[in-house]
Parts: structure tokens; C-alpha cells; sequence
């Protein structure tokens, strides 16, 4: 017995020292525990049940009403096909959404001998894509010699390999182990990769499609980025061969250009309407700042949204990826990426699905599908506008992030946000993930972060020392306001406040608001049992501004309870 603890401690020590990102682990007892679903098991997910009356759950309600349908520009990738590996399943759902493929096409399948295109092969298999009832989003790979680990291996790779007869040279690489790149800026590559992008899409394949992807060169898999300088618009901007790749995707989607998407922010492409992909939603806190996607942090630490933003006010193509949620993921052959358990994997599924929300995503390559209630949920929000949107909501979350990581993102931004000393030393707050509902603190409205969830891993944007997230917020009472427009839009319909809280003291919550200038007051009993609830009021329609600060509504303690614990607020319209 003792020799074995002696070799757990010592296997333990061994993986500390190592593997430095891993953390201690939370309990997450208000989230299932994990279990990974497959394509197949898709069939089984049902919507959360819609209970038009007001009512009380244990645990969290992403329920929408019935019969809702998705926004038509909304893509939920769940099927993902390489090199034309397999059939497309059919798939039954019991709820609604744009189910997409997304299909990953090698230049050296499109053309295996130069001049010799087999665009037929790509046209069949995305007609029977849509044959099967899928969007379909297109991804054609052309870098790669060869890729890692077997980076010797002539199979393992995208580009033609008939290109080595014109001298064009390998990218250099940082690691050994990272792909071999054909450099897509030497003449002989680019002239002909222009010519492969002409001749695919010369065709019928535009009018296909409903999304196409214009990347350019990875370490890994998948042509990322848009030029080979790094998320440097003002650098790869200004080289020719980036912008004659962008122009031969404008000419082949003309007046479509809000299918296509770059891997890499681009002004040029940007001007075009094109939109983008980013890909690592499952680390929460990257992208804060992005000028790109219009996400700050205002002088009081609250994440909003610049709807100026061209990817945002054009409602052009905004895409993410979730989808790292195997158990390979907490291995050592791909560094314990996400820690050496898959226990926190349905809590950071929570947090990562919220946040691509946040962002406005029209796209999300969605996998595991780890709460499956979530996953209607997110099929019905993705897309969405103020205008069109079911439903308003925000998550009172709270993180402490590097102040010098927000610098080094803020360079690219017309926007300078203003640091105290306590910030640039300590760290800054970001707070609440809000989709046109805001909570914000005033005279007789402080709130202090609650409920403290320990992350698996250190993240490289947190501010060392804090790898943890608070849930919720607490305080005696709590304000929040509608965005304008959407309360107008909905203008005479009754709504369903959905408050999720966390049960920890005695007395009531109340809900406060007014209608047609009448004070209108709601409450629910709380038990003190240390549950994550949500409670449903049934509401009529909530007059503008009209509660103290200009709140819309009002949620607070009574007398009995000090204060109360507010994790999540949704308010959905009803028809």
C-alpha cells in the first residue's frame, strides 16, 4: 500500500513538474458529469420543454418557445468530412437547426496532375451533402507538403507534391515537428493557386456552398491565418500576392461575398464583406480584446460588443469552433491540454458555448455535445441580431485577466481603454457575457463576484494567480437593463424573466419592474439548500427605463435575505 502511494505521489510530482498548466480541479456539481456524445447519438437530443407559466427548476433553463426558426444565415457544423472520408449520415433531429458539413478538400485530390482537375469528384460529394439536408461549408487545404508527426510520410499532406518541379522553397519552421509548407508567396505557388481557385469555383459550386474558407499556411492542419504575417492586417495588407488570393474569392463569389471567410483578419477582405473564422473558443478568454470582432472592455470591466464593427454590422460570417472534448484531450501525447481528467470538460462546454454566444458567432463547429439541452439552444441563437433575436440574456461572470496580454491585444484597435495602477499590476476584471441584457453596479446597487469555480489549467491571457472564474454575482439588489431596441421591437408581448440564481440564504427574491407606469412587484421563495435554480416569471410588457438609473427591472432581496446570488438572467419574448 505504501509503495503504491509512493509512486502516485511520485507519478504526480512527475506530471506537475511537467505539464506546469495543469490545476487543482473544482467539484463541478451544477453541471452533469461528462459524457461524450457521437453523431449518432444526436437523434436523442431533445429542446428543453417551454413552460409558458411561472415556475421553478433546478439547474439551468436554455428553453426557447416552440416553434422558432433558426436565423438563416445560422450554421451549426456537426459533421466534418477530409479528403472525401466517408458518406454523409443521414440524421434525425428532434429540434431545428441549419445542420452543416463542413468538407476539407486537398489541392492535391482537386488537381493530382497539373493542369488535370477533378472538380467533379468535390461537386458530387457537396450535392450529396446537400442531397442529405446539410449546409455545407467548404474548406480547401494547399500548403502542406507534408504534415506532422510523420512529416516524412509523401501521404500526409495537402499541396500537390508535382509543385516540387518549380523550386518553390519550405516555409521556415519554429519546431521540427511542425508542418512542411510549400511558401504560398513565391510566384510559381501563387499563380497556380490562383488558377485552382478559378477553376473550382468557375462553376456551380458558389451558388452551392454556403460557406467557403480563404486561409493560407499552418504549423499544423488547416491553412490558417490569411497572410504569413500573424493577425498583422496592416502588414499582409499590403502584400500583393494576399490581396490577388482575397480578389480570386471576390470574383468567384460576387455578389455572394458574405459566404466567404478568412482564417486571418484582413481590412481588404473586411472591405469586401467577407467574414472570419477564429477556432479556439474552448480557451473562454481569448479574443479580448479584437477590434475585429468589436469585443472590449469598458473603464468599469464590463466585456461589450461594438456593433460598428464591420464583421458585426454587416452581419457577415463569424465563426468559432468547439470541439475538444475527447478524452485525448487529457493525454500526455497531446499535453494534457484541458488537465489530466475530463471532469471540468462539461463546465468549460458551458463556459466556451456562452462566449462564442457572447461574440455574436453565426457559426460554431459544435462536438461532444457535452449539455444537450444547450445544443438546441445554441442552434436558435447563432446568426442572431437585436432585431431577430428570441431572447436577451446575461451571464454574470467575472475573470481577472493580464492587463499587459489586453496591451499587447489592444495595438490593432482604434479603441485605448484607460488603466489604474491597481489594473496594470494586478490585473483587470472582465465581467458578464451579455447578449443585449446588461447588469450594471450603481449607488445602491453594488454587487461582488460569487460562486468561485477553479479551472483545470492556466490560461496564458489570465492574470497570474487567479485561474478561476466566478459564476455569479451577489448583492441586496441587482439592476438590469433591456437593450432599447429590442424592448421596442417587442413592443406589446408579454415575457418570461428567467432568473438563475444559486440558493444560499433564506427569505425571498423579488422582482421588480413597471407596466404602463404601475409598479409591479414578483417574488420566489428561497430554501437555502446551496441549489443553482431558475425561476420563471411570467410578465407583462416592461415599460423603458423606468426604475431607479434608468434600470428596466429590478432584482433584489427582501428583508429576511441579505442579499441574493444571480448567476444567469434571460428574458424571451413570447408570441
Amino acid at each position: 500500500m505504501r509503495f503504491t502511494l509512493y509512486i502516485f505521489l511520485f507519478c504526480s510530482i512527475s506530471l506537475t513538474a511537467q505539464y506546469k498548466h495543469i490545476l487543482p480541479e473544482s467539484d463541478y456539481v451544477h453541471w452533469p458529469d461528462y459524457k461524450h456524445l457521437e453523431f449518432e447519438d444526436l437523434s436523442e437530443i431533445e429542446k428543453q420543454k417551454w413552460n409558458p407559466t411561472n415556475h421553478t427548476i433546478e439547474g439551468w433553463d436554455f428553453s426557447l418557445p416552440d416553434g422558432l426558426a433558426p436565423a438563416p444565415n445560422s450554421l451549426l457544423g456537426i459533421s466534418r468530412k477530409i479528403n472525401f472520408n466517408g458518406f454523409f449520415d443521414k440524421y434525425k433531429l428532434n429540434f431545428r437547426a441549419n445542420v452543416t458539413a463542413v468538407i476539407w478538400a486537398r489541392w492535391r485530390d482537386l488537381e493530382p496532375k497539373e493542369g488535370e482537375y477533378q472538380i467533379e469528384r468535390l461537386l458530387s460529394y457537396i450535392k450529396e451533402a446537400k442531397q442529405n439536408n446539410y449546409k455545407v461549408v467548404l474548406r480547401i487545404l494547399s500548403t502542406s507538403k507534408t504534415r506532422g508527426p510523420d512529416l516524412y510520410n509523401p501521404n500526409r499532406g495537402d499541396a500537390p507534391l508535382w509543385l516540387e518541379n518549380y523550386g518553390i522553397p519550405i516555409m521556415p519552421r519554429e519546431e521540427d515537428r511542425y508542418n512542411l509548407n510549400f511558401d504560398p508567396a513565391h510566384p510559381e505557388f501563387h499563380k497556380r493557386y490562383i488558377k485552382l481557385i478559378d477553376k473550382v469555383f468557375e462553376g456551380e459550386i458558389p451558388e452551392l456552398v454556403d460557406a467557403a474558407y480563404i486561409g493560407y499556411a499552418s504549423r499544423s492542419y488547416g491553412d490558417e491565418g490569411i497572410g504569413p504575417h500573424h493577425n498583422n492586417p496592416e502588414k499582409n495588407d499590403k502584400l500583393v500576392h494576399v490581396r490577388e488570393r482575397i480578389d480570386a474569392f471576390g470574383r468567384a463569389f460576387e455578389n455572394m461575398e458574405h459566404k466567404v471567410f478568412m482564417g486571418g483578419p484582413s481590412h481588404y477582405g473586411l472591405s469586401k464583406g467577407f467574414g472570419l473564422r477564429r477556432g479556439f473558443v474552448e480557451m473562454y478568454l481569448y479574443t479580448i480584446p479584437n477590434v475585429y470582432i468589436g469585443q472590449y472592455v469598458d473603464d468599469e470591466g464590463y466585456l461589450y460588443v461594438d456593433e460598428t464593427a464591420p464583421i458585426i454590422a454587416n452581419v457577415s460570417f463569424n465563426g468559432e469552433e468547439n470541439e475538444e472534448y475527447e478524452p485525448a484531450w487529457v493525454t500526455k501525447e497531446r499535453g494534457f491540454r484541458f488537465g489530466n481528467t475530463t471532469n471540468s470538460f462539461t463546465y468549460r462546454y458551458f463556459i466556451s458555448s456562452l462566449r462564442a454566444l457572447q461574440m455574436r458567432c453565426t457559426y460554431l463547429l459544435a462536438s461532444g455535445h457535452l449539455i444537450p439541452e444547450m445544443v438546441p439552444f445554441i442552434a436558435q441563437e447563432l446568426g442572431r441580431t437585436v432585431i431577430d433575436a428570441p431572447d436577451v440574456w446575461t451571464f454574470l461572470y467575472t475573470a481577472k485577466i493580464s492587463s499587459q496580454q489586453y496591451i499587447k491585444n489592444e495595438e490593432s484597435s482604434t479603441v485605448r481603454r484607460n488603466f489604474t495602477v491597481d489594473e496594470l499590476y494586478n490585473g483587470m476584471d472582465v465581467k458578464n457575457f451579455e447578449r443585449w441584457l446588461y447588469q450594471r453596479d450603481s449607488e445602491g446597487f453594488e454587487t461582488e463576484p460569487a460562486l468561485k469555480i477553479n479551472r483545470a489549467i492556466k490560461m496564458w491571457m489570465v492574470q497570474p494567480g487567479n485561474d478561476f472564474d466566478y459564476i455569479a454575482r451577489k448583492g441586496e439588489r441587482i439592476g438590469f437593463d433591456i437593450d432599447d431596441r429590442w424592448l421596442k421591437k417587442n413592443t406589446n408581448k408579454k415575457f418570461a424573466v428567467k432568473i438563475t440564481y444559486f440558493d444560499d440564504t433564506n427569505g425571498r427574491m423579488k422582482l421588480h419592474y413597471k407596466f404602463n407606469g404601475r409598479d409591479v412587484f414578483s417574488s420566489e421563495k428561497l430554501m437555502n439548500d446551496n441549489k443553482i435554480k431558475t425561476a420563471t416569471f411570467i410578465v407583462n410588457d416592461i415599460d423603458s427605463n423606468a426604475l431607479e438609473n434608468d434600470y428596466d427591472f429590478i432584482v433584489s432581496a427582501n428583508k429576511k435575505a441579505s442579499d441574493i446570488t444571480i448567476s444567469m438572467v434571460r428574458v424571451v419574448a413570447l408570441n
